[in-house]
C-alpha cells in the first residue's frame, strides 16, 4: 500500500469500481462524405472522458487534412451521455473549423445533449440544428 501525506492510501482502478467498459464498444464515429462539399460525423454511444479521445481524433482528421478543409457537420442525435471531455471535443471542433475558414454545425435534439450544452453556455457558441438536412444546407450554403 502506498502513502500519501503519511496516510496509507490504495489506488482502486475505474473497471474495479464500475466493471470494465472497452471504448470502442461505448461509442462508435462513422464519417460521410456529402457530395465533396462537406463531411458528416455520425456519433453514436457514451461520449465520456474514456470515449471523448475517438471523437476527438476524428474532428482533429479532419482538420487537418491536405488540400481544401470542408465544412463539418456533427451529428450527435445518437449520443446517449455527454460529459465534459465530450463538449470540450465539440468546443474545439468550433476553435479549429474558426481558425480553417470554415463552418461548423451541431445536430442534437435530444435533452441528454441539448441540457450540458445549455449549462455550460455552448449553445450560445455552436451553432446547433436539429437534424443533418438542415446542417448540410446550412453549411454548403456559406
Amino acid at each position: 500500500m502506498a502513502e500519501v501525506g503519511g496516510q496509507p492510501f490504495e489506488s482502486v482502478r475505474p473497471e474495479a469500481v464500475s466493471g470494465p467498459r472497452p471504448a470502442a464498444e461505448a461509442i462508435e464515429v462513422a464519417v460521410t462524405t456529402v457530395d465533396e462539399r462537406a463531411v458528416v460525423l455520425h456519433v453514436v454511444g457514451e461520449v465520456d472522458m474514456l470515449t471523448a479521445p475517438v471523437f476527438a481524433e476524428h474532428v482533429r482528421t479532419h482538420f487537418a487534412a491536405a488540400g481544401q478543409v470542408r465544412p463539418l457537420v456533427v451529428d450527435v442525435t445518437g449520443v446517449t451521455f455527454l460529459g465534459s471531455a465530450g463538449l470540450a471535443v465539440l468546443a474545439d471542433a468550433r476553435n479549429l473549423a474558426t481558425a480553417s475558414g470554415v463552418a461548423v454545425r451541431v445536430v442534437a435534439s435530444s435533452p441528454t445533449v441539448l441540457r450540458p450544452l445549455q449549462v455550460t453556455g455552448l449553445d450560445q457558441v455552436l451553432e446547433i440544428v436539429p437534424d443533418v438536412t438542415t446542417a448540410l444546407s446550412q453549411v454548403t450554403a456559406t
